[in-house]
């Protein structure tokens, strides 16, 4: 994270910047450890200190901060683990269900040509923002920061926009296959 240049600093900013500097290698190496993706890592690690700024009024003068920090890249790994999974296991559903349903390889391409027109019309529906943000995650394969360089917003509004285009993605393709989730 590059620091801004401002002419005077606050005492909480200047309170952050020093946990940033003493804390950030510690906190990427951690993340690294957890997710073995240098990727994932720097993005869980931007997420852990945007978590740390929005807390900083909990702080007390000379608390050691790692811990909380430790605990922040550990929830953050798994909230983004849960989501890859129930991501992936939404999509696996959707496939599992047109394959059982049909007998030759050549109806199982038609259907996966199927879902990914459907996945398709179903981005292209999404306000330009939220596509935007998920075209560059999933079909670039951006990371949440680099994302929000590229739209200038911040990668805690990648993430929400990323989120919300998953849900609606899942939600839609759920309804037009016409697929129970209450099994």
């Amino acid at each position: 994270m590059q620091q801004p240049r401002t002419m005077s600093v606050s005492p909480p900013k200047a309170h952050f910047e020093k946990i940033f500097e003493e804390n950030n290698a510690k906190v990427y190496r951690f993340a690294f450890k957890l997710t073995g993706d240098a990727n994932r890592a720097q993005e869980i690690t931007q997420l852990c200190f945007v978590r740390l700024w929005e807390n900083m009024h909990q702080l007390k003068e000379g608390q050691d901060v790692f811990p909380l920090l430790f605990v922040y890249v550990k929830n953050l790994v798994i909230d983004e683990t849960r989501k890859l999974y129930r991501e992936k296991k939404a999509l696996s559903l959707v496939a599992d269900n047109q394959a059982s349903q049909t007998a030759s390889s050549g109806e199982k391409i038609l259907l996966q040509k199927e879902l990914a027109t459907q996945l398709q019309k179903v981005v292209e529906n999404m306000p330009e923002q939220r596509r935007n943000v998920y075209i560059l995650s999933r079909s670039e394969g951006y990371s949440h920061k680099e994302i929000g360089q590229q739209l200038s917003i911040s990668p805690a509004t990648v993430k929400n926009h990323l989120t919300a285009a998953l849900q609606y993605i899942r939600k839609e393709l759920l309804h037009h296959f016409n697929i129970d989730t209450t099994q």
